[in-house]
């Protein structure tokens, strides 16, 4: 039993430790994916808001081309990996994008015809 549990115990280890390798290799992918997805449903916010006519046309032109650079930025970063600094730009230009959309919903500094139902013109 002795000889068996030597021989036993370093597949153990083995394993354990190629098991905890693999998850914290696949992190950067599944982050990757995430700030895609995120940075896609701002441009989908963007668009949503003029369709509701809660920004105007050149408000969404201005904020889709802050998406855009935010997608160039991301495939730049991702051509080499993305650092902890380089992720940490991403969440930041990200959430300030968020913010300004954000702002520019509540502004309501809106296209010409205004919202739905409002009858100021």
């Amino acid at each position: 039993m002795n000889r068996l549990t030597k021989l036993i115990a370093p597949a153990i280890a083995a394993s354990l430790v190629l098991g905890a390798a693999v998850p914290a290799s696949a992190a950067p992918s599944h982050g990757r994916d995430n700030y895609r997805q995120e940075i896609a449903q701002l441009d989908r916010q963007i668009d949503r808001a003029q369709e509701r006519r809660l920004i105007s046309h050149r408000e969404a032109q201005r904020l889709e081309n802050k998406v855009d650079q935010l997608q160039k930025l991301h495939a730049t970063y991702a051509r080499n990996g993305f650092t902890k600094s380089e992720l940490r730009i991403l969440d930041q230009r990200i959430d300030t994008v968020r913010r300004q959309i954000a702002a520019e919903i509540a502004d309501r500094d809106r296209a010409p015809q205004g919202r739905p139902g409002d009858h100021r013109r």
